[in-house]
């Protein structure tokens, strides 16, 4: 069989992506969300999507806030208007570590309170 250089050029790029799979990369969504006191006292879950699953007990509705935050932990949608939090200080860090639709994952941020934490990222946290 005789390659055309345009057949040539097309092979020698299309045949990495082939072999290696990246053009089909893995859409999967495999989430360790964990939540840390100041004392050190820390509680994980695990968080699958599409399906939703893993060990969070509201894995279909964390799964739905991030698809409409398009994975950006930073902009949950959250539910701060339908929240009134107290200004008691027990600090708390929330983080997410894994893949989200196949891209990486590692995002962590500080909170005052749970409450305040829970009206900011809604059901992702709510474990």
């Amino acid at each position: 069989m005789k390659f055309t250089r345009p057949c040539g050029v097309l092979l020698a790029v299309a045949l990495p992506f082939a072999v290696s799979g990246v053009a089909s990369a893995s859409h999967q969504t495999s989430l360790v969300l964990t939540i840390v006191t100041r004392d050190g006292a820390s509680e994980s879950v695990t968080l699958t999507c599409q399906p939703s699953g893993g060990t969070h007990p509201n894995a279909a509705s964390a799964c739905a806030e991030l698809r409409r935050a398009h994975g950006n932990f930073a902009a949950l949608p959250g539910e701060p208007e339908q929240t009134i939090c107290t200004l008691e200080y027990q600090p708390l860090t929330a983080r997410a570590a894994g893949r989200w639709r196949g891209d990486r994952v590692d995002w962590k941020h500080d909170y005052g309170n749970a409450c305040t934490m829970h009206t900011v990222t809604g059901t992702v946290f709510l474990f």
